[in-house]
């Protein structure tokens, strides 16, 4: 390149004499537009899911821990496409916390906006549910373009309490097909975090409570509660991996 702008300090395009210098910063201007859009297309869409609003009708406290319970389990839910990256929930509270942006209850969409632009993410999901005195579940969920700061995409799924794991797997799948991700969620990866079996809402139940007394420190109170969602529902595979990994750093 350096000896043909030596040799040739002009050159002809387009039926014009352009200085081969300019023709020279031109080629690596375009060359670094076209690095830009393959790096684009490499990244990964992003999505971050927020912890769920405790709409419940009757027994609300009893339902209190499923708000980050739900966060957890859509989120692996939704991970299973491995198109996307789907950022776990300790980086998400920790930005919330260190910004003052943690609120209890409904959030906001620009809260959530600012939290995805600081998380790097594109697609910030906020979840409500409610439950009804009959125990029909309704699980909704609001994604947020953080580039805007708008509601790009609502979604929701109702049915039985103790079907929530369907309920969740469907959401999911809803998610994905309504954000227009690329990808498609791994069969097997479904089948291994275990949306299925019996005794649902209360696997959900001792699952949420586990990760609660994780996240405060209360190790073995977490192994117990996650031995118990177990053995509500044996199938449940998230329960078993985050059992399997505190019992392996437990003392």
């Amino acid at each position: 390149m350096f000896a043909t702008i030596l040799l040739r300090p002009l050159v002809r395009v387009a039926g014009r004499m352009i200085p081969t210098l300019f023709v020279a910063v031109a080629l690596v201007s375009d060359l670094g537009a076209q690095s830009s859009r393959l790096n684009a297309l490499e990244r990964k869409p992003t999505v971050a899911v927020m912890e769920f609003e405790n709409s419940a009708m009757v027994k609300r406290d009893e339902f209190a821990a499923l708000t980050s319970g739900f966060q957890v389990m859509l989120a692996n839910a939704i991970a299973t496409n491995s198109s996307i990256e789907v950022v776990e929930r300790q980086k998400i509270q920790a930005v919330l916390e260190e910004q003052n942006l943690a609120t209890a209850g409904r959030v906001e969409a620009g809260t959530a906006a600012k939290a995805g632009q600081l998380l790097g993410v594109r697609h910030m999901l906020m979840g409500s549910f409610t439950v009804a005195p009959n125990m029909v579940m309704r699980l909704s969920v609001r994604s947020v373009n953080t580039e805007s700061g708008r509601i790009e995409y609502t979604e929701e799924v109702t049915g039985k309490g103790d079907k929530i794991f369907s309920l969740i797997d469907r959401l999911a799948a809803r998610v994905n097909a309504g954000l227009k991700l690329p990808g498609i969620r791994d069969a097997k990866a479904v089948k291994e975090i275990g949306l299925s079996g019996p005794n649902q809402l209360e696997a959900a139940k001792a699952f949420a409570a586990a990760q609660r007394l994780e996240e405060k420190g209360d190790r073995k109170g977490a192994i117990a509660m996650y031995q118990k969602s177990l053995q509500l529902n044996g199938s449940f595979g998230m329960a078993r991996a985050s059992l399997a990994l505190l019992e392996r750093t437990t003392p």
